[in-house]
């Protein structure tokens, strides 16, 4: 269903950050991240052991979409975990009621909202092998009422093992009475094929009327904006709620899906440490 990206490719040499990279509290609670000052809304630091917090996610279930080989599972902890401060999202090749692939995807739907301020997601991308395709993406939260694209979908990143120096920042939107929907994509790329495998990289947007600016790290590598989307942004200025997936095989451009499988090197883990909303102090 997603079709003709276009995008100029930009290298950049990246290095790690600690979790607390760039940011400075006062006594009021007011963070201060990349010179623009915040309070935290929401998270979930994942500080508790078990499933993710109920109150926090919910989960998607069954073959959901792109053609793709894993069945999400609903509440199984085999596939989604919650243990030294991490929270683990494992794909299995392990035949679960009868299913050979399964995985799992969790999502605020229902739970929480975000519209507009800064939500960022320090995550590490599962060990090298092809066929997996982690991903930290919203939706409107009027999606059964509109559908895709319609309700807006924005990508903070998307990853697969079979291009593993590139994490991607993307949109898909179409406001009401438009004929097609825009899609836009952009690559972050490392020069090191183990570089979003082998620690934990922060990735995040700052979302506003105006613009979303997509980051890794304390890089900002592309920014989508109003004045380019045109009356195609609308969608952008409704709620969205957050999910977190790691999808196995699936065909769909500009990445390409998870593509072929490499079933020798399953279990394959999807690490999150936090996930965080921030709101702008006006």
């Amino acid at each position: 269903m997603k079709n003709q990206w276009k995008y100029l490719v930009g290298f950049w040499l990246m290095a790690a950050c600690t979790k607390e990279t760039n940011k400075t509290t006062s006594e009021n609670g007011v963070v201060t991240i990349r010179g623009q000052q915040y309070v935290l809304d929401w998270s979930d630091e994942f500080e508790y052991s078990g499933l993710p917090d109920s109150s926090k996610w919910d989960y998607e279930t069954g073959f959901v979409r792109n053609n793709e080989t894993q069945y999400y599972t609903d509440a199984r902890i085999e596939n989604c975990n919650v243990g030294n401060g991490v929270l683990h999202i494992t794909a299995r090749n392990d035949s679960f009621e009868g299913h050979p692939v399964t995985s799992a995807s969790i999502e605020s739907f229902g739970k929480k909202e975000f519209k507009y301020g800064l939500i960022e997601v320090r995550a590490k991308m599962p060990h090298l092998g092809s066929g997996t395709w982690p991903a930290i993406w919203m939706k409107g939260v009027n999606d059964y009422i509109v559908g895709w694209p319609k309700c807006g979908e924005i990508d903070i990143v998307e990853w697969v093992g079979k291009a593993p120096v590139v994490a991607l920042g993307s949109i898909y939107t179409q406001a009401e009475g438009s004929t097609k929907y825009a899609e836009r994509h952009w690559p972050y790329i490392s020069l090191n094929s183990d570089f979003f495998t082998n620690q934990f990289h922060n990735y995040a947007i700052e979302w506003d009327s105006t613009q979303i600016k997509f980051f890794v790290d304390n890089n900002n590598y592309v920014t989508y904006t109003r004045q380019d989307l045109g009356v195609d942004w609308e969608p952008f200025t409704k709620p969205q709620y957050l999910k977190l997936n790691l999808a196995m095989g699936g065909i769909i451009p500009p990445i390409g899906g998870g593509g072929d499988i490499d079933y020798s090197k399953f279990p394959y883990t999807f690490e999150v440490e936090y996930a965080r909303y921030y709101m702008k102090v006006r």
